[in-house]
């Protein structure tokens, strides 16, 4: 990994501590943890400047939180970890439920409401 991404680091910068705070429209995946998973939600924040709100720390699991719609870019996921990705495949396998509907192609995830 290009970065030192432990839970300690996400949850530093990225937990939601006010769940009032949530968004009515939320959407995103739900994550085990993992190495690999922290460095999707990194790639997330990055992606996602306007509609990222930060992350649930659920005990065995973390839920991301966007609003409307949260966009994973393959390439920025790669920068993040520092190698290639089998893409959508490993980000499938850890992602256990998400919020929202989903598309998913070979250079994009996308969580996303229609309103």
């Amino acid at each position: 990994m290009s970065l030192e991404l432990t839970l300690e680091t996400i949850l530093d910068k990225y937990q939601i501590m006010d769940l009032s705070k949530l968004p009515q429209n939320m959407v995103g995946p739900v994550l085990m943890k993992d190495e690999f998973s922290y460095a999707v939600v990194e790639a997330l924040a990055r992606d996602n400047p306007n509609t990222f709100k930060g992350v649930l720390d659920r005990g065995s699991y973390i839920r991301v939180v966007g609003e409307r719609e949260l966009i994973l870019n393959k390439t920025t996921l790669e920068e993040v970890i520092g190698m290639d990705v089998r893409f959508p495949g490993e980000v499938e396998v850890r992602m256990s439920a998400f919020a929202g509907k989903i598309i998913v192609r070979g250079d994009y995830i996308k969580w996303h409401l229609d309103l």
